[in-house]
């Protein structure tokens, strides 16, 4: 069969909800339609959700539509179970499914959550999401899917689709204006060139003012970034069609800083080495007092080429993959605060190469079968030789000798040494330097067998041989116009960050063999019951960080899970209503955990890590203006044991390494419940349909640290998103606003840069921290036209 394009149909006909609106005008009362299949391909086949046995979260065009979707944050506020973190810059994005995920600011550190665009795996999270136009679906795949896909998804599969090359010409032009001057353009063309070639054509262009204020420098925060899109489909003969997809983005933005909370001895220091303090100590009011700003510049392209063939009782896909990025994040403000500290400049790039072959019957049989292999390859480079990482800047002697003079008030710094000229912390110039490479090579063959027992029970065996083979290089070197790094001071900064000499060079490889075992029973036509024991595999790797780690530290071992998995999936009310619910217990060993110790960060493995929850999605149409969505997600999330773990600041380390016990803790982020509620309305008017959507989402209690600092605890959330519109076939105008309610909460935790470490040092009795926030409330207008 030549399936040209799969995408998710709509589940039900937009129908978003307004309260004030429905308790006005009245709604009619005869039933509507009953809700459509929703076609996912969580299987690597086109397959009725309700008949898959995989927990799996779907949003179709018209209900991200509905949503405004932009990036892969609007669809944490639909599916619970998903968690979007971002801070510094896009390079830093990470999603965390069912607790579990990693810190996106360890760039080799490879993700839990695997991301896939159009079948193409794709290496870094934050690349991308925010550039498609024309999106088709959304499937969020929960749980370890290590079988079929393979590369780094212990926690789940988050697998976009966009829009191909249609038959038929079509076009859509949209604008949207905003708070904070945001512009967002957004266009696609798309038609045919002759009876055997389609093309496709998108575009989309954004830039918003920074939302953070500083008082002493730039603002941070900001959008400003376009991305293009062009696809070709060629239909070679009625077996055999083509696509090819080539896109490219360009980012130029200022981007997230940490809002930050000044321990009285920071504070000290700073004010006797002339720095201003004059606003609150307060590291959630989106203030800040930087003396220069922070930014981030960066593209990437990807190309994905696939082709399938149809033959008698059987398909080839093949999908090709290659995509780079090259980004440079500069924190001209790594000192956060109003002085001249030091600059820190971070380049990372890579390139990516992917291949999947996969051969499938057909499903008209009680037998079906599926098989493939993966390869990946992929190179990794942090650093940049013609620039430097570090940079030591004009009020670092000045900020040494306020701390040397910290020191003495304490009594930490004998007299006579006090005495000496000493620049504690470097002088101006001192520069510190790192290149790092990762090359990864991966291999994978795989296998499903799906047997029909009866018309209602059918059993499903899958088994994956993955080989991953990594090596990791870092170089540093510090050149300083002082003592440099000689103990016992040892205190310059760069010696710190860019120890000279201290270099790795390692060569590791990893194989597994994984699988899967699920069961399907369906009581009726409507209701299934499912069952599903799956395991799943993450090569290990190597901590490919700048300071002073040495060669012992660096490395981490795989990480392996097994996940035990019940589920039931039904409609009833003459299919107007849907329930998915799912309960399962998961056990990571040897989890891979990474965590920012100030400076520096830290990977490692915890021996056990549990995972238990509940999870429910649920769509009821109510009448054939009204309907709604309620979805939620109880999950705990538990180190059962792990003695390495980062000691929060002030607390006694459990080992002579400096680490500490977090056994019985929860993860960090880790909430426990999460839901969210959508009403969705709509009334005829004018030849087409006044429509609105009412959003609220609900977030449990969490610790925001990776510490797990109880000063940190944050308390339950909720966000309010409003969209109110009209619409014909052809226009789209809507009102909307995301966080209506203007709530505010720290998303994340870490200690500052510089002076958390300087606080340990001059035993204060509080550390100072920076604080990442969800953003404000936004208010805008969009205007679609579609031809």
């Amino acid at each position: 069969m030549n399936n040209k394009n799969y995408s998710i149909r709509s589940t039900i006909r937009p129908l978003i909800f307004s309260v004030s609106a429905a308790v006005l005008a009245p709604v009619e009362l005869t039933y509507a339609a009953q809700l459509e299949e929703v076609i996912v391909t969580a299987q690597k086949r086109a397959e009725d959700m309700q008949t898959v046995p995989v927990s799996v979260s779907a949003l179709t065009a018209d209900q991200l539509a509905d949503i405004g979707f932009n990036d892969i944050s609007d669809i944490a506020a639909q599916v619970p179970s998903l968690i979007v973190l971002t801070n510094i810059s896009p390079l830093a994005t990470t999603f965390r499914i069912r607790n579990i995920g990693n810190a996106g600011n360890i760039p080799n550190f490879e993700p839990a959550t695997g991301l896939f665009i159009d079948g193409a795996f794709r290496s870094r999270s934050g690349i991308g999401m925010g550039d498609l136009v024309d999106v088709s679906s959304v499937e969020v795949l929960k749980g370890p899917q290590s079988t079929l896909h393979g590369k780094n998804v212990t926690a789940g599969v988050i697998s976009v689709a966009t829009q191909g090359p249609t038959e038929n010409f079509e076009a859509m032009a949209e604008v949207s204006f905003g708070s904070d001057n945001l512009k967002q353009i957004k266009a696609y063309i798309s038609g045919p060139f002759t009876d055997s070639i389609a093309g496709r054509l998108s575009l989309v262009d954004t830039g918003r003012s920074e939302l953070i204020d500083n008082v002493a420098g730039p603002k941070s925060e900001g959008l400003n970034g376009y991305a293009i899109r062009g696809q070709l489909r060629m239909d070679f003969s009625e077996s055999l069609y083509a696509r090819l997809i080539v896109g490219y983005a360009d980012k130029d933005m200022n981007t997230t800083t940490g809002d930050v909370f000044l321990s009285d001895a920071t504070q000290r220091i700073l004010s006797n080495a002339g720095a201003n303090l004059t606003i609150p100590n307060d590291p959630s009011d989106r203030l800040i007092e930087y003396s220069e700003g922070s930014g981030y510049i960066g593209d990437s392209n990807d190309v994905i080429f696939t082709m399938e063939y149809s033959g008698d009782g059987y398909s080839l896909t093949s999908i090709s993959s290659y995509d780079d990025y090259d980004g440079l994040t500069f924190l001209d403000d790594v000192e956060q605060a109003s002085l001249l500290l030091a600059d820190f400049k971070d380049r990372q790039a890579g390139e990516s190469y992917s291949q999947e072959f996969r051969i499938a019957s057909d499903t008209n049989s009680p037998f079906s079968w599926l098989g493939g292999v993966f390869l990946y390859t992929n190179e990794f480079r942090r650093g940049d030789k013609s620039l430097p990482e570090f940079i030591a800047q004009k009020d670092i002697e000045a900020y040494g000798g306020a701390v040397a003079g910290e020191l003495l008030t304490r009594g930490l710094l004998p007299p006579n040494l006090a005495m000496l000229p000493l620049p504690l912390l470097g002088v101006e110039g001192d520069r510190g330097d790192y290149y790092i490479t990762q090359n990864t090579d991966s291999f994978g063959i795989f296998t499903k067998l799906d047997y029909e027992f009866s018309d209602a029970w059918k059993a499903a065996f899958g088994l994956r041989y993955s080989y991953e083979d990594k090596t990791g290089v870092v170089n540093q070197t510090a050149e300083l116009s002082a003592l440099g790094c000689i103990p016992p001071l040892n205190t310059n900064l760069i010696c710190m960050v860019t120890p000279d000499g201290n270099n790795f060079n390692q060569s590791k490889s990893f194989d597994a063999i994984t699988g899967s075992l699920s069961t399907s029973y369906f009581v009726n036509a409507d209701t299934m019951f499912y069952g599903v024991i799956s395991t799943g595999f993450k090569a290990g790797g190597f901590s490919l960080q700048n300071g002073t780690a040495t060669d012992d530290m660096r490395p981490f071992g795989e990480e392996e899970v097994i996940n035990f998995e019940l589920g039931a999936k039904t409609e009833f009310l003459d299919r107007r209503a849907r329930i998915n619910a799912s309960i399962f217990h998961t056990e990571y060993k040897n989890f891979q955990n990474a965590s920012f110790a100030g400076l520096v960060f830290i990977i490692n493995n915890a021996d056990l890590v549990t995972v238990d929850g509940i999870e429910v999605d649920s769509t009821v149409i109510f009448t054939e203006n009204l309907s709604t969505t309620i979805n939620f997600a109880y999950i705990d999330t538990i180190f059962d044991s792990y003695d390495g773990g980062q000691c929060f600041y002030g607390r006694e380390p459990d080992n002579d390494l400096g680490q500490c016990s977090l056994d019985g803790e929860e993860l960090a982020s880790a909430t426990k419940l999460k839901g969210n509620i959508a009403l969705n309305w709509r009334y005829p008017l004018a030849s087409g349909d006044l429509y609105s959507r009412l959003d609220y989402a609900y977030t449990g209690e969490a610790n925001a640290s990776s510490a797990l600092d109880p000063r940190f605890d944050q308390p339950a959330s909720d966000t309010l998103n409003l969209r109110l519109g009209w619409r014909t076939a052809n226009i789209d105008i809507a009102l909307w606003g995301r966080n209506i309610t203007d709530e505010v909460h720290i998303d994340q935790v870490a200690p500052a840069n510089i002076f958390t470490t300087i606080d340990s040092r001059v035993n204060s009795p509080v550390g100072s921290y920076q604080a990442f926030t969800n953003q404000p409330r936004s208010l805008g207008l969009t205007a679609r036209y579609t031809y």
